[in-house]
């Protein structure tokens, strides 16, 4: 038994020395490669989601998919969901995930992946995607425009604005404010829209670009700056804010939750999955 105690301390020694001649450092975050434009992604029931655009992200000609990995990274099925135009925002509610594809919604089932398709009339880019008691809400950035698919698949405007610069891109429903949070694409401005589907207030955040991905925490508001690569955190009165994370390329759609932040950087064709404080 000594002995064994012994191999043992020497094996840990040599690890120790290795790791000092090396360089080499534990690191508590991962890079998931070989993704096709990665824009959205999605923790769900100890699962990721990644939908991937495909060849283009205004091409219609079926090869985006939704990845599903596990929350460490692996890949488990690298095209769960397929046959799908441009997909960009994903949403799960109900087992259900909810698909921005281009110009239609598509929902699918989180146990096997059959889905089926509802065409949205009038958009061309639709980008992110929030369920509110069963009632999907789909930013067009293209269009200027939100649309409303309800839980029997009906289809309308939610809000359209004649401001080019209005660009809808994240969305989330804020329980405190009890409207929609939603950020421009063309510039840094943060719009709140009443559940009547009206912009009751636009709020300009100096030094920054544009922005993407969108998530509510409570009063704790994060922001992915698209161009600049950061993602931001600021509070409900949006008079400040500090980065919490900085990429050195583009950052879409991301989730963050328990201090778990998942990325996707969809010019590298990778998913950044990590830890922040």
């Amino acid at each position: 038994m000594s002995f064994l105690r012994n191999k043992n301390s020497l094996a840990v020694l040599g690890i120790f020395i290795l790791i000092l001649l090396t360089g080499f450092t534990f690191v508590n975050q991962n890079e998931v490669v070989g993704l096709k434009l990665p824009e959205s992604a999605f923790l769900y029931k100890n699962y990721i989601y990644v939908s991937n655009i495909g060849s283009s992200p205004t091409s219609s000609n079926l090869d985006g998919f939704i990845a599903k990995l596990d929350r460490y990274g692996n890949i488990l099925e690298y095209k769960f969901i397929d046959g799908l135009k441009a997909p960009k925002g994903i949403f799960p509610y109900k087992d259900k995930l909810y698909i921005s594809d281009l110009d239609r919604v598509c929902i699918a089932s989180i146990d096997d992946g059959s889905k089926q398709c509802v065409n949205i009339p009038g958009s061309k880019f639709l980008n992110d995607i929030y369920v509110l008691n069963g009632d999907a809400y789909i930013t067009d950035t293209f269009t200027n425009c939100i649309y409303k698919l309800d839980n029997s698949f009906n289809v309308s405007v939610f809000l359209c604005s004649k401001d080019r610069n209005f660009s809808p891109n994240g969305i989330w429903f804020s329980k405190v404010l009890n409207a929609f949070v939603v950020v421009s694409f063309n510039e840094p401005v943060v719009n709140i829209v009443s559940l009547n589907g009206k912009v009751e207030k636009k709020i300009y955040l100096k030094g920054l670009t544009g922005f993407d991905g969108l998530i509510i925490h409570s009063s704790r508001v994060f922001i992915s700056d698209y161009r600049s690569g950061k993602i931001i955190e600021t509070d409900l009165s949006f008079k400040g804010y500090r980065t919490i994370k900085q990429f050195n390329t583009p950052v879409a759609d991301f989730f963050l939750g328990k201090n778990l932040l998942i990325a996707p950087l969809l010019e590298d064709n990778t998913l950044f999955i990590g830890k922040i404080k």
